[in-house]
């Protein structure tokens, strides 16, 4: 029955994976085609007209962009990048639970002989090991468009990892925010809309960390104050250091998620549909 669970997990989830990697990559790869057209001297032209506080808004210095590496680095924060990634996150974290539950499924999963926590786990990590390849296929994306086109300092691929890495820590972390708020719920666009308006609001208030000169402890208050793959890939650390705080919250803040998720799923009773 295990193995029903697990195959289960991976037909609800692959429609949705195969639709996100073909979008996420061939973007990826236009994105990376599209900054090719742009030589870097008249990029840094463009980035001197923007006004004082947008390099407070993205936290990155706006010279470091107008290079090859920090042009293709915008992908990653792209509008288009994060719909797909968030939507990723909304669906899988959602459907795990209350989209189980709203669809009349989750009575009769629950009436074979399985354990709660294996309905909760099967799910997390199939979706777990989507969000690494969606990530993965930015990464490939970006390899098709360095072999396709041609930049006067190419940047080398490796440069890009700390930023796809970056980007799989946080779609891992907001997918367990989803599933805890999917935990306790019983409508699967009730949990969308409750989940997707906790990320705008971790976003507004991440954007006013950055913007005011007083506002240093907003971060606090916000999951994607971890999330900075444009400063991971333009800024390295030499020793590492603020990759590897930056990925261990938000892959520690989605796992206590998940814990706690599946303490109230094993706890709660199961309504019927509506």
């Amino acid at each position: 029955m295990n193995r029903a669970l697990w195959t289960k997990a991976l037909t609800d989830a692959w429609r949705q994976f195969l639709v996100s990697v073909v979008i996420l990559t061939l973007f990826s790869w236009l994105f990376v085609w599209l900054m090719s057209l742009f030589p870097v001297g008249r990029f840094g032209i463009l980035l001197s007209l923007l006004p004082g506080f947008v390099e407070g808004m993205l936290g990155v210095k706006l010279d470091l962009l107008a290079s090859p590496v920090g042009q293709v680095s915008i992908l990653y924060v792209h509008v288009i990048t994060l719909l797909v990634c968030v939507g990723w996150a909304l669906g899988r974290g959602s459907d795990s639970i209350s989209g189980e539950i709203g669809r009349g499924t989750m009575d009769l999963v629950l009436s074979l002989p399985v354990w709660r926590l294996t309905v909760l786990v099967a799910p997390a990590i199939v979706t777990a090991a989507g969000s690494l390849l969606l990530a993965v296929s930015i990464q490939l994306g970006i390899w098709l468009g360095l072999a396709c086109v041609k930049f006067d300092q190419p940047p080398a691929l490796a440069v890009f990892l700390p930023g796809t890495i970056n980007l799989f820590c946080m779609i891992f972390c907001f997918t367990a925010i989803t599933t805890l708020v999917s935990s306790w719920g019983r409508d699967r666009w009730a949990t969308i809309g409750v989940a997707g308006g906790f990320f705008i609001f971790s976003l507004i208030v991440e954007l006013v960390a950055r913007m005011w000169v007083n506002g240093k402890r907003l971060f606090a208050l916000s999951f994607l104050s971890a999330f900075a793959p444009q400063q991971l890939i333009l800024m390295p650390d030499a020793n590492g250091h603020t990759a590897l705080r930056y990925n261990l919250t938000l892959l520690g803040l989605g796992l206590a998620c998940y814990v706690v998720a599946a303490v109230i799923f094993n706890r709660r009773d199961i309504p019927g549909p509506r």
